[in-house]
């Protein structure tokens, strides 16, 4: 077996990151525990630890060694508290030693040298400004910036003791006597040399990275050369170069300089035309050099730049469309973006030639672009004038291209059973979207969207799969949001805060995000809740009400007092949640919701007429009607039960269906009639839709074919029955009149999987005599 070595988190004591293997504490601290058994608050950081004979907690008095907190050290009076700093890696380290910041000998107090001096230079006057100040050896930079070096750096810096400077100064003293170099070169290099020792102390580096002597005025070459020479550079993994000049010819001591990096893709100062990597022309290209040494410069009067050098009150990108301007006066005066290629034509830019008017754009779609471009910049597409153009144009008319016509027939095979106008309309949009967007670029759904809100004879849904089946698609993320989701953020956002974040903690404890875990509750189900508290959040705000923290038990009575039966209860619910979470997440203080009744459901279940029962089966004409009465008449299913049956749970063989109730599970014995009517219903569906991939028994003709298989509406079981009869009144009936016969609780519970309680109001309400509480 693998030894366990633990796992990397934060020491309890000193909140230090280490490997910590069984225990809550690093091993420093248990030993700090058991030689400063003494449990008190420390005046540096405020925190209850163990103190030692100095009256610190650990983790300060390695923070005062660390960063060499002087003041606190000697314990000066009137000394600030600090915040409690987050070490990492200082085990085994100076800092960690236990023994004490002040010592005493012979009964009297004497404190160290060396804190003395460090609380002068503290001390310091206010007009001598803190350069490069010495940092913590070991830490990382979380963000690294450049650094700005100038001669008052140089000067501010004169004088301090510099760790490695010994050694750097004597590979010095050697490269300007190996070299000759004059006295003036060997100042002006140490200067800098000591500039770079001073920023990797600053850093807290051992070595100072190469890179880092990019912010050096001067001599970075030199630098270089000799801090490598001294071991105090950590060298970059290709050699840099510092100087763009040629260096042999200037310098003795390189030999064989660093090649200067090629220079990027950058962008001409004038023309804006983009010049590739590479190429040493400045930030202006050729053509716009030789431009500026002919012509005055000004304010081009077509694109209106200034301080462009000008031919004919023009600029060198605009002199090109001088002849298209005269030809149309009202041609956009924007120019065109260039790219400097290697090769081309010499000599001057030919102007942009005067051809036929463009055609006129009702007789050609938008440009298609070639597959694998990307728009620069992407705008809203308005789809009104293209429908105004093609009304009363058939759509089989419209031109399309080889691939766009492949898609089109292929989506008309997908949809061969569903020829009504209202299943037309989706060829009729991948139509038009096929004829002006074309099918050798990628689409966006919002274009998709846009285009059907226009119509009442387009759809986009269907559309949207079945190009993003094909790869063609760019989803919007904003139009796949859940639906109950965008209603839930909408709602918050006409809160005033705090009352909005405190009601979105509330959502997150639904969901499963708060301080325990518990239930993840859907975004159907909080919208409910959401949509009864919502009269009472708005009233309370309206009132002055800014945070949930005022609101009093009264003031929840009273918005209970105009509601009554099911809105009542309902909302109590959704009152006894809200503030039961906030409570628990320490968001209020007390729950004005704890003691107020909800209240029981008081109505009795009814009898459904015998002749509306009499023609149910006469009234569902097809399969799906006819299970579904048998499913709610017979089994007494309820809707939602019914619509979420998957069709894996069907099990004719045996004659069983299963029903999924969250965790829990109820399984059917399918008598005679219901496992005809099922039996008939796979079939019709297997023979109407082959291809049908919906995981749920029961399917409609667009929830069949549907990429997202969705459940079928509770309109559709609606429709199939009666006027005057529902699927609840179905339900309730049945169990009744199981009540009648049986009056036993617990074969309600196994016959239907309803709870106790449910079943003890339907027994009561079928033998009240049985149930009434007699008097003593």
């Amino acid at each position: 077996m693998a030894k366990d070595v633990g796992s990397a988190r934060s020491c309890e004591m000193c909140l230090s990151w280490s490997v910590l293997r069984w225990t809550r504490t690093c091993q420093g601290c248990r030993a700090w525990k058991r030689t400063h058994p003494e449990v008190g608050v420390c005046p540096r950081c405020r925190h209850e630890a163990h103190l030692n004979t100095d009256g610190l907690c650990k983790p300060c008095l390695q923070a005062i060694r660390a960063v060499d907190d002087a003041e606190w050290a000697l314990r000066v009076p009137g000394s600030r508290p600090r915040d409690l700093q987050l070490i990492i890696g200082a085990w085994r380290d100076y800092a960690t030693q236990a023994r004490k910041l002040v010592r005493s000998a012979d009964g009297t107090r004497s404190v160290s040298q060396a804190w003395r001096l460090k609380f002068t230079q503290e001390q310091a006057p206010a007009g001598q400004a803190a350069v490069l100040l010495p940092g913590l050896r070991g830490q990382l930079a979380l963000f690294t910036a450049p650094r700005t070096l100038t001669d008052a750096t140089v000067r501010a810096i004169f004088g301090r003791p510099l760790s490695g400077w010994d050694r750097a100064r004597g590979v010095l003293v050697e490269m300007a006597a190996e070299h000759g170099m004059s006295q003036g070169w060997y100042y002006q290099v140490g200067e800098m040399v000591r500039l770079a020792l001073a920023v990797g102390e600053a850093e807290g580096t051992v070595r100072l990275p190469e890179p880092a002597l990019r912010d050096l005025p001067t001599h970075g070459d030199a630098v270089r050369l000799v801090l490598l020479r001294a071991g105090l550079l950590e060298p970059a993994p290709e050699p840099m170069r510092f100087s763009r000049r040629d260096l042999p010819t200037l310098t003795r001591y390189i030999t064989t300089p660093v090649p200067i990096p090629p220079l990027a893709p950058r962008q001409c100062r004038d023309c804006h035309s983009w010049i590739p990597a590479g190429r040493r022309a400045g930030f202006r290209c050729t053509a716009c050099r030789h431009w500026r040494e002919k012509h005055p410069r000004g304010r081009c009067t077509r694109c209106s730049r200034e301080d462009l050098p000008l031919r004919a009150e023009r600029c060198r990108t605009c002199h090109a469309y001088r002849l298209l301007d005269q030809a149309w006066p009202a041609t956009s005066r924007a120019t065109q973006l260039e790219i400097v290629l290697p090769t081309g034509v010499r000599g001057p830019a030919l102007p942009v030639p005067v051809g036929s008017p463009p055609a006129a754009p009702e007789q050609t779609p938008a440009g298609l672009t070639a597959r694998g471009q990307e728009a620069l910049f992407t705008l809203r597409r308005d789809w009104s004038p293209l429908l105004a153009r093609l009304r009363g144009r058939p759509r089989a008319e419209l031109p399309l291209t080889e691939t766009a016509r492949m898609l089109v027939e292929e989506y008309g095979q997908m949809r061969r059973d569903q020829q009504t106008p209202d299943y037309r309309k989706n060829v009729h949009t991948l139509t038009i979207v096929m004829y002006w967007l074309g099918a050798e670029s990628a689409i966006f759904e919002r274009d998709v969207h846009d285009l059907a809100q226009l119509d009442p004879n387009l759809a986009a849904k269907p559309v949207c799969q079945f190009l993003r089946r094909c790869g063609l698609l760019v989803d919007d993320p904003d139009l796949n949001r859940n639906a109950d989701l965008a209603w839930i953020e909408a709602t918050l956002a006409t809160l005033p805060q705090p009352a909005a974040s405190e009601v979105r903690t509330w959502v997150d404890v639904l969901r499963s995000q708060g301080r325990r875990e518990g239930e993840n509750r859907s975004w159907d189900g909080i919208r409910r809740y959401l949509t009864y508290l919502q009269p009472a959040l708005t009233a309370w705000t309206a009132a002055g009400v800014t945070t949930l923290r005022e609101i009093t038990q009264q003031q929840v009575e009273s918005a209970l007092e105009s509601l009554s039966g099911h809105a009542r209860r309902q909302l109590a619910i959704a009152l006894r949640s809200l503030f039961r979470s906030l409570k628990r997440q320490r968001i209020v203080f007390r729950d004005p919701a704890r003691n107020l009744p909800v209240g029981d459901l008081k109505g009795v279940p009814r009898s459904v007429p015998s002749d509306l029962l009499r023609g149910l089966l006469d009234h569902a004409s097809c399969p799906i009607g006819r299970l579904t009465v048998a499913l709610a008449a017979v089994h007494a299913l309820s809707g939602h039960d019914i619509r979420t049956i998957l069709t894996a749970n069907t099990d004719l063989a045996r004659g069983t269906l299963e029903i999924r109730r969250g965790l829990l599970r109820h399984t059917l014995y399918l008598e005679e009639f219901t496992h005809r009517q099922a039996a008939e219903w796979l079939a019709y569906r297997h023979r109407r839709w082959p291809a049908c991939a919906n995981p749920h028994l029961l399917v409609s003709q667009k929830t069949a074919l549907d990429p997202d298989r969705p459940a079928i509406s509770t309109n559709m079981l609606r429709a199939v029955l009666p006027k005057g009869v529902t699927l609840d009144s179905l339900r309730q009936d049945r169990i009744l009149n199981e009540a009648f016969e049986s009056a036993d609780p617990l074969k309600l519970m196994r016959l239907f999987g309803i709870t106790e309680r449910t079943a003890m109001r339907y027994v009561g309400t079928a033998h009240p005599e049985r149930t009434a509480k007699l008097p003593r």
